[in-house]
């Protein structure tokens, strides 16, 4: 085969997320027809075909296995494109951050904020994941640091607990939409009032450690969660609650957070339990350098426990 063509890679990965040719050639700047020409030229390279054309654009299973390795192709070049730049003018370094949603809501964007005036010569990147995600891109070494709901789970890994929060009941308020059946409108006074409503959870590809702990909340009080909404973000999460379709279990700060700022959920109570919402920071133990202890640091010292 013969070496790959970075533009293509990227033609791929946009019409892999737009599955629309004229979208996705309107996003790269250039023509559809030399969208269409080119993917047809990486198929025949590749030897395989990545999208279903008709009845509508799709991505056939060939795709959905290479557009992960794609889009770590491109990921890494940009980062070998970073790294030479810094070396070419003197910067001090690079570290890529592989986060979830939540710790860029609670301050790690205010601390790579902080960095950048700090070290103007440091570049922090930013990419945000699911948890489990962040922990195989660390892994694999895409990127340098993870955050995420979890610790490592290997012992090529070293992790850092930042804070740990009880879970807290989000049910819909009055101000809500009409809520689904089974879920209590006199204000629930423990989880198990909540056995037949529908519940929002996260997908488990996207975070075994809540999802795991969300279900084992509700077997520690009695009866096994009906989940409806399956989500990747607390944001959309408590959306669903927001929409009176189903109540929610999230870390207390997150709940509150939303509660005050949105008038069609409430906090119902505050889940006793030992089972905790916790994040941690990880790096591969054989890393060592002066850039990722300091990037460590700061975000230990911005996302951490008092």
């Amino acid at each position: 085969m013969n070496d790959l063509d970075l533009r293509r890679l990227r033609y791929f990965t946009v019409l892999a997320d737009t599955l629309h040719f004229g979208q996705a050639a309107q996003l790269l700047h250039i023509s559809q027809p030399g969208l269409s020409a080119e993917i047809k030229r990486f198929e025949t390279q590749l030897g395989v075909t990545l999208f279903r054309r008709s009845p509508r654009t799709a991505l056939t299973h060939e795709g959905e296995l290479l557009l992960s390795e794609a889009a770590s192709a491109l990921a890494g070049a940009e980062r070998f494109v970073s790294a030479s730049s810094a070396l070419a003018t003197g910067r001090a370094g690079v570290v890529t951050i592989g986060t979830t949603a939540t710790a860029l809501e609670d301050g790690l964007l205010e601390a790579v904020a902080g960095l950048r005036a700090d070290a103007p010569d440091l570049q922090v990147l930013v990419e945000e994941m699911a948890s489990a995600e962040a922990v195989e891109a660390l892994r694999t070494g895409a990127v340098d640091l993870a955050l995420g709901n979890a610790a490592g789970d290997s012992a090529e890994l070293v992790s850092t607990r930042l804070a740990s929060a009880p879970f807290a009941l989000v049910v819909p308020s009055a101000r809500a939409p009409e809520p689904a059946p089974g879920i209590p409108t006199d204000g629930p006074h423990s989880l198990a009032a909540c056995a037949r409503a529908p519940f929002a959870v996260f997908r488990r590809s996207a975070s075994p450690r809540f999802h795991d702990t969300i279900r084992a909340l509700c077997t520690e009080s009695g009866f096994e969660p009906r989940f409806t909404h399956r989500t990747r973000t607390w944001r959309s999460a408590l959306d669903a609650v927001s929409a009176g379709g189903c109540v929610a279990l999230a870390p207390e700060p997150i709940a509150r957070a939303r509660a005050a700022s949105d008038p069609r959920v409430d906090v119902a109570l505050i889940v006793d339990s030992h089972l905790r919402a916790e994040s941690w920071i990880s790096r591969r133990a054989d890393s060592s350098s002066a850039v990722l202890d300091r990037v460590e640091q700061a975000v230990i010292d911005a996302l951490g426990e008092d």
